[in-house]
């Protein structure tokens, strides 16, 4: 059997950003809540948390980007709610912030959650904001709470494997 990595939710130790946009704040303020539920249930303290807001989905990618490359934070909570109107503006505005969010995800030294809702409309905003749905905030925090571990348990195995400085294997060059 193939040895299985899962990260614990356990957020004891580690520091937090979470980048909310204002735009749909009715919504926003929502999954914030869930959010900020989810890290100290996880074991977050309050000190451990910082909370950064931007005026809208569009923006959270470039802040996020620098609060990531801030050094400051295992984690980054992105939180934004992108609601359909009568214009193609919603598509442009969700495909950038969520593309610019993977890419952070897949390039950056810490883990990210995702919690931009992209929805159709308002009462479905609200059933993932804390209703039906569940809280997609909350989720989004869940999700940096377990990948920010096993990221973790990856560097400390990382770690160990290494030789120590000065003894291991040389490379020869011909």
């Amino acid at each position: 059997m193939p040895k299985t990595h899962e990260g614990p939710l356990r957020a004891d130790g580690k520091r937090f950003a979470v980048v909310a946009s204002r735009f749909n704040e009715f919504i926003v303020d929502k999954l914030l809540t869930g959010a900020l539920d989810a890290l100290r249930r996880s074991g977050a303290e309050d000190g451990d948390v910082e909370v950064f807001r931007c005026p809208g989905a569009f923006e959270i990618p470039g802040l996020a980007r620098r609060v990531a490359d801030s050094g400051r934070f295992d984690a980054l909570v992105c939180l934004g709610a992108v609601i359909r109107g009568a214009t193609p503006h919603f598509d442009l505005v969700v495909n950038q912030s969520t593309a610019g969010i993977a890419a952070i995800a897949a390039e950056a030294k810490v883990a990210v959650g995702l919690g931009v809702l992209a929805c159709d409309t308002i009462e479905q905003a609200v059933e993932r904001a804390g209703s039906k749905a569940g809280n997609r905030g909350y989720d989004a925090a869940m999700v940096a709470v377990e990948m920010c571990s096993l990221y973790a348990s990856l560097s400390s195995r990382s770690a160990r494997a290494m030789p120590a400085k000065g003894g291991g294997a040389r490379r020869t060059t011909r």
